[in-house]
């Protein structure tokens, strides 16, 4: 067997440094998608700008030849004095106008793009006015002065000017060009060389790592191998092998089952199934502590029962003494335990510890020893078990927090507005009666003016103790808010929930609650029942009814019980 002993811790090894080699790969896919999506992105924002360029020189050119022709249709006009050499001025004059604008627009990321823009548009403008004063004189018939106004000077000077403004922006823009198409030259090539560079390099990696599995696989086979050879000398077999996996497979299938269950009884019986079934000649006892910690009761029993005592001490045994497994018999000289009866053979006692608390406790009797194997494998099952107990209890801890009153431990108002709810779309399917009470302790208030909040506390606590004693199993018992409870009672007419009544009001009269030592006299309830569906259609008009009759044996005197009066009593 000890040829095989490192085989786990290296598996462990190699399966760590096997997911650190593929952790690297993810990391190095993620820096390749971060790089592919900032490269893409800035390649798409660089060929946005490429176009924008474009865009700009384009309307640069639009606009200085569509002021070429305006300007050699006007001369032609004046030449000639001929009206069809106009066309060209009229078609182009608005277009003109909306390049102007366009330009003003497509600089206006660019602040000496934007002012030479600004310029060449207050240029153009005025000589576009200018020229159409000498088209209006020429049409006057003032030839000679139109064509002296052409020779002007400052016409020249200002035609310069936009030729020089239109000659600047398009070499500024054409500079701007050729940075941003280097720009998305290098953005491409930077996401080929990296995309290049990560694939090569997760290619390296998973060859690595494939040398290493083949590696790992053939160690593997050796040590499978050498395991065989040793197991055959220390005369382990085959079926022993395979005995041991079935169970460590069971008690795997066992964990998962219990930690499903939904009451104690449910997974100790799923437990003492495992166990019948995996040791049909043994006898098992499952014993778990109550409310008082030192008592332990039989729970389930497989096998012969007359060995286990359905009722035992802590101290009783020594498992639980010793917080850790237990075995005697025949030829061992440690005691037996004093919960066992007619113990002629071999038996062990395995304490449910979980989370610091003991639970309980397992004891497995056979006739002959119990072996190593077998021994460890019921410890796992009292470990799942206790596990699946403990879980059990925080939950059921947790739902009576829920729906009980923390002060009397009854149910909560919350939970009486659901079993309220529940109850009567109950007794409307299959046509049963359900009465309602809501209750209500005399001058409470002066109880707690006379011995303060503590001596409240204790009549309500006291209160709840007997409304629970002298309530039927099926009756739901709910603290309603301060003094006042309410009783649910399923299939009770409404002459049996006022016997019922009464009978309480009378038990309080005798009630005998204390606090700090000291009585805290005498006490007297009012009640109102209310019958469903008679005294209300729903859940709440039937609470309402209850609550309507107790305001009137509170107006009435108190220490009374009063039923809510019918409809046609009401209507009469």
């Amino acid at each position: 067997m000890q040829a095989g002993s490192g085989t786990p811790q290296q598996g462990g090894k190699f399966g760590k440094k096997v997911v650190m080699w593929l952790a690297l790969v993810g990391v190095i896919l993620a820096g390749i998608a971060v790089m592919m999506f900032t490269s893409v992105s800035f390649l798409l924002k660089s060929e946005g700008w490429v176009a924008h360029s474009y865009q700009v020189l384009d309307t640069l050119d639009l606009t200085e030849s569509r002021f070429t022709d305006a300007q050699s249709a006007e001369r032609g006009y004046v030449a000639t004095c001929k009206p069809a050499m106009l066309s060209p001025f009229k078609r182009d004059l608005p277009q003109i106008f909306g390049d102007i604008a366009a330009l003003r627009t497509l600089t206006a990321d660019n602040p000496a793009q934007h002012v030479r823009a600004m310029a060449l548009g207050t240029a153009i403008t005025g000589e576009l006015e200018r020229m159409s004063g000498i088209i209006a004189t020429t049409t006057g018939g003032h030839q000679i002065q139109a064509e002296t106004m052409l020779a002007d000077p400052g016409d020249n000077a200002a035609i310069r000017k936009i030729r020089v403004l239109i000659d600047d922006m398009q070499v500024d823009e054409r500079a701007l060009l050729t940075a941003r198409l280097r720009n998305v030259t290098f953005f491409a090539w930077a996401t080929l060389a990296s995309s290049a560079v990560g694939v090569l390099a997760i290619a390296a990696i998973l060859l690595f790592v494939l040398r290493l599995i083949r590696r790992e696989t053939a160690r593997r086979e050796a040590t499978e191998t050498s395991l065989q050879d040793s197991n055959q000398k220390l005369g382990v077999s085959l079926e022993e092998l395979h005995r041991y996996n079935v169970a460590a497979q069971a008690v795997s299938v066992l964990g998962e089952l219990l930690q499903t269950c939904r009451s104690t009884g449910e997974a100790v019986a799923i437990a003492g199934r495992h166990l019948r079934e995996t040791y049909p000649q043994a006898s098992f006892s499952i014993a778990l502590a109550g409310t008082n910690r030192g008592e332990l009761e039989r729970i389930t029993v497989e096998g012969d029962g007359t060995l286990f005592s359905p009722e035992f001490r802590a101290t009783d045994c020594w498992g639980l003494r010793r917080a850790r497994l237990h075995q005697a018999g025949p030829g061992s000289f440690e005691p037996c335990c004093d919960h066992l009866h007619n113990t002629g053979g071999h038996y062990a006692c395995v304490p449910l510890l979980a989370q610091g608390d003991t639970l309980g406790v397992l004891t497995v009797a056979m006739d002959n020893a119990i072996p190593d194997f077998d021994r460890q494998n019921i410890q796992t099952v009292c470990e799942q078990l206790a596990l699946a107990l403990a879980n059990l209890g925080l939950q059921e801890s947790l739902r009576n927090q829920s729906v009980r009153d923390p002060l009397t431990g009854l149910f909560n108002r919350r939970f009486m507005d659901e079993a309220m709810e529940r109850e009567t779309t109950r007794a409307m399917r299959g046509k049963q009666p359900l009465t309602v009470a809501m209750l209500d302790i005399d001058h409470f208030k002066r109880f707690n003016d006379t011995y303060g909040h503590e001596g409240g506390d204790a009549l309500l606590s006291a209160f709840a103790k007997l409304l629970t004693k002298h309530a039927r199993r099926e009756d739901i018992v709910c603290r309603y808010g301060g003094e006042e409870f309410a009783i649910i009672l399923p299939g009770a007419s409404l002459e049996a929930a006022a016997a019922r009544l009464e009978e309480i009001r009378l038990a309080v009269k005798s009630l005998q609650a204390t606090s700090g030592g000291r009585p805290l006299g005498a006490v007297s309830m009012s009640a109102g029942i209310a019958l469903f569906p008679r005294d209300g259609a729903t859940a709440a008009q039937a609470l309402a009814a209850a609550d309507a009759a107790l305001y009137r044996a509170k107006h009435e005197g108190r220490d009374r019980v009063i039923c809510a009066q019918a409809p046609e009593k009401q209507s009469a």
